[in-house]
């Protein structure tokens, strides 16, 4: 077994994942903050979100199975040109603990259109995070192995998947979200409800869980860079669990600069056997 210096697996790591722990910390920004009380599903769209999350958590406490996919789709256009990335999360998670997944990235600019940069990488861990089996091209390239490595992510390195706190914030609004009706996807009859948060709201958000985020954009009106996002879910009749998420952020200043962000989750397989055990590698390099 082979012992990597973990500094430099750290610098590869946190590059790889730096634009998107932005995105997804502004997007997944709306904590509990009061929901709407409700009673009973039907036509509620207040009463729906409460028994969404209710039903994740149950589903989560056992030992089921989950499939999912993210895609991040972010587009920045400024006086210099345009700059895009687009983020791919497909993987299985085996409750309570267990997560494989595929994560591809790829970084676009209007400055040079034909040299897209991309990056790829296997993850895996069997302790909801804590530590981490991560496998790609680049981790090899600059590191000098091939193969598994195995490391304990450090805290602003996490990438667990986190269904069941991810889900619990976007049923977790405030204000009045809207009944958009019953629509089929994928076979399934699934409920509709939209509900948007403004920028000073998401910016309020942060603040609580993070007070020195208004020290770091000191000077910047960040509700106006934050925009408004627009949240809508497609969840289950039959068992109340999610289905799909669409998020969508677009923010324009009054410098020209503009930026549009679509975060999809889409969550399938729900009680069916997971098609592969999620296990250690059989063979691993140690960073340390």
């Amino acid at each position: 077994m082979r012992t990597l210096e973990h500094t430099a697996l750290r610098d590869v790591c946190r590059e790889v994942v730096l634009i998107r722990k932005i995105i997804i910390a502004s997007l997944l920004a709306a904590a509990a903050v009061g929901l709407v009380a409700g009673c009973g599903s039907g036509e509620d769209p207040a009463a729906l979100l409460a028994d969404c999350g209710k039903a994740v958590d149950t589903y989560a406490q056992g030992s089921g199975y989950l499939h999912f996919v993210q895609e991040t789709e972010y587009r920045l256009g400024t006086s210099q040109g345009e700059f895009g990335q687009e983020l791919r999360v497909e993987g299985d998670i085996i409750f309570p603990d267990r997560e494989a997944y595929e994560y591809r990235e790829t970084l676009s600019s209007s400055e040079q259109p034909e040299q897209p940069q991309e990056n790829a990488f296997s993850y895996l861990t069997l302790d909801g995070g804590r530590t981490a089996y991560v496998m790609g091209e680049r981790l090899s390239a600059e590191l000098g192995v091939l193969g598994w490595i195995h490391y304990t992510p450090l805290s602003d390195q996490n990438r667990y998947f986190d269904y069941v706190a991810s889900v619990s914030r976007l049923t977790s609004v405030g204000g009045e979200p809207e009944w958009l009706g019953y629509e089929d996807l994928n076979g399934d009859r699934c409920a509709r409800v939209r509900y948007s948060i403004t920028g000073q709201e998401l910016v309020d958000l942060r603040l609580q869980d993070d007070p020195s985020f208004a020290e770091q954009y000191q000077g910047l009106d960040m509700g106006e860079i934050m925009g408004e996002l627009l949240v809508e879910m497609w969840i289950g009749e039959a068992d109340d669990l999610p289905l799909q998420v669409v998020m969508d952020q677009t923010v324009s200043l009054e410098d020209g600069t503009n930026s549009t962000t679509r975060l999809l989750m889409v969550f399938s397989a729900y009680g069916e056997e997971p098609p592969l055990l999620i296990e250690a590698p059989a063979f691993f390099n140690e960073a340390v």
